[in-house]
C-alpha cells in the first residue's frame, strides 16, 4: 500500500484525519466516547466546544514525566507507539559530553557497555536490552564528541 501524503500538523487535524480514515465509529469504539466527544476531540482549538484529545494528553503526560526526570520511560513509551509503523525514537539532539576530557568519557561507556553485556547474558527482555543499547549509543556518542571537540582545539 502505498503512503498518503498528509499535511495535518496540529493534533486535531491528525484526529480529524483519522476520522476521515477510518470512520467516527471506529474512533468511538477505540476511545470509548460518543460521537460529540470524537467531534470535539478532531475541532480546531479555536472552536468553543473544542477539547484536548489523546494525543494532546500523552503529550501533557510525557512531558510532565521528563520534567520528573523519566526520560527513558518516555522513550519506551514513544517506542511502543511507534512499533505501530515500525519505527523507533531517536534522539535528534546534539550529544553533549559531560565529563571534563576524553579520557573520563571513555570510561563513562564501560558501565552502560557492562549493563548491556549483563541483560544480554541474563535473558533480559529485547525491548529492554535494546533500550540499554540505546543508552550505550548515546555514552559512546557524547565520548565521540569530546574527542572531535579535543581534535578541534588541537588543530586550532
Amino acid at each position: 500500500m502505498k503512503n498518503k501524503q498528509n499535511t495535518a500538523t496540529k493534533t486535531w487535524e491528525i484526529m480529524q484525519c483519522a476520522r476521515d480514515a477510518l470512520g467516527a465509529t471506529h474512533l468511538q469504539k477505540i476511545f470509548s466516547r460518543g460521537q460529540t466527544q470524537i467531534n470535539r476531540y478532531c475541532s480546531s482549538s479555536n472552536n468553543e466546544d473544542h477539547q484536548r484529545n489523546p494525543i494532546d494528553r500523552l503529550h501533557l503526560l510525557f512531558t510532565l514525566l521528563n520534567d520528573a526526570g523519566e526520560k527513558e520511560l518516555v522513550i519506551a513509551a514513544l517506542n511502543h507507539l511507534s512499533s505501530s509503523v515500525d519505527c523507533r525514537t531517536q534522539e535528534t539532539t546534539v550529544f553533549t559530553p559531560d565529563k571534563m576530557n576524553v579520557a573520563e568519557e571513555c570510561l563513562d561507556d564501560y558501565p552502560e557497555k557492562v549493563e548491556l553485556d549483563r541483560l544480554i547474558d541474563t535473558n533480559a527482555s529485547p525491548e529492554i536490552v535494546r533500550r540499554q543499547g540505546e543508552q550505550t549509543c548515546r555514552e559512546i556518542m557524547e565520548t565521540v564528541t569530546s574527542y572531535e571537540i579535543n581534535c578541534a582545539k588541537n588543530n586550532a
